[in-house]
């Protein structure tokens, strides 16, 4: 176990501090070697699961961690849940199991993962700089939003809306508990509301006109600059981020997030900074985690939050990311999800 806590990097944005855990020596080597060659800065190394928790929990300059699924005194997906429950770290794992077995445990709440499975040493050398760098940049996102909650609400810096704004993240099982969704929800219903639905491209307009035919409120593709008014539902086109800015949404496509583009966590983060307690996040099926982290800004600023249970669930894993990290107000079956909208919007929860 080794440990460099720098109480000043948190001033210097080009050094990212990491912390590996891993309990092998020879890994452990390769991936401190990784790190120091992309100029991040390695502020533990630990072979014991239970002694990096115990640094983890007492450090405030910890922006990505480095895990092996496998650690002898504690398993990876415990080790994931008690970091989450404490405080938002993007954990990526590194494995030996190959990219099939990845994927059948990718809603354990981590950001990424890495397999090391006979990979070539300068290839994991690129895939580990470029993941932790993306994790960063949401470690980033996440704690700016913090600051600017805690300022907005001391200084009431929201933009005033005359309403609510209603984002709902949405993905793999999710298409349809939407149109159910809308289907409920009346045209009358003082809110805007945002759907980020992942999906390929080519497949937005028959999306929005499939939601069109079903619901009793106005659908419609976000463009860029769309202003949000009460009583429409703006669905954000694939591969494109949407942007909640000053009573209008911007379109664009920066780096995903999450693997995502467009990622429910940008339109989320966007909306809770700039109208507060007005904001009501919802998070529906889907593998991975986008909007967890979305969800948890949203709270940070006074707004309400609404995930899909497991049971009515294609895939628990955005939702259940989001409980981890504590940022759902209710957990609800699918059908009852418009009633709670309403309500929220009505203040009636």
């Amino acid at each position: 176990m080794s440990t460099t806590d720098n109480n000043n990097s948190s001033s210097n944005n080009k050094r990212i501090n990491i912390v590996i855990v891993n309990d092998s020596p020879y890994f452990l080597s390769i991936l401190e070697d990784i790190a120091k060659g992309n100029n991040f800065n390695v502020i533990g190394k630990f072979t014991n699961a239970r002694n990096a928790l115990s640094f983890i929990y007492n450090s405030n300059y910890v922006d990505v961690i480095l895990l092996d699924l496998e650690m002898p005194d504690m398993d990876g997906i415990s080790f994931i849940e008690q970091v989450l429950s404490k405080r938002f770290v993007p954990i990526i794992v590194t494995t030996n199991y190959d990219e099939s077995w990845i994927a059948k445990i990718s809603n354990i709440g981590a950001i990424d993962f890495i397999s090391m499975n006979n990979k070539p040493i300068n290839e994991l050398k690129s895939t580990i700089a470029q993941k932790i760098r993306i994790a960063y940049m949401m470690n980033s996102m996440v704690r700016s939003s913090c600051r600017k909650a805690s300022s907005n609400i001391n200084n009431n810096r929201y933009v005033h809306y005359d309403g609510k704004i209603v984002i709902i993240g949405a993905s793999t099982g999710a298409p349809r508990i939407v149109a159910d969704i809308l289907t409920s929800i009346p045209p009358s219903i003082n809110s805007c509301i945002i759907v980020v639905q992942h999906m390929p491209k080519g497949f937005t307009d028959t999306y929005v006109s499939m939601l069109s035919s079903r619901a009793n409120i106005k659908v419609k593709r976000a463009e860029d600059r769309d202003r949000i008014v009460n009583g429409i539902v703006l669905v954000a086109p694939a591969d494109y981020h949407l942007i909640v800015d000053n009573n209008h949404v911007r379109l664009e496509q920066g780096p995903k997030y999450a693997h995502v583009r467009p990622s429910a966590n940008v339109t989320m983060v966007t909306a809770a900074n700039m109208y507060g307690p007005n904001v009501i996040g919802v998070l529906l099926s889907g593998m991975g985690f986008d909007g967890a982290f979305g969800m948890k800004v949203i709270k940070m600023n006074g707004g309400f939050t609404i995930a899909q249970d497991e049971s009515t669930s294609v895939v628990f894993g955005m939702a259940r990311t989001a409980c981890m990290v504590n940022a759902v107000d209710l957990i609800l079956p699918a059908c009852k999800i418009a009633d709670a909208i309403i309500r929220a919007v009505r203040r009636l929860v």
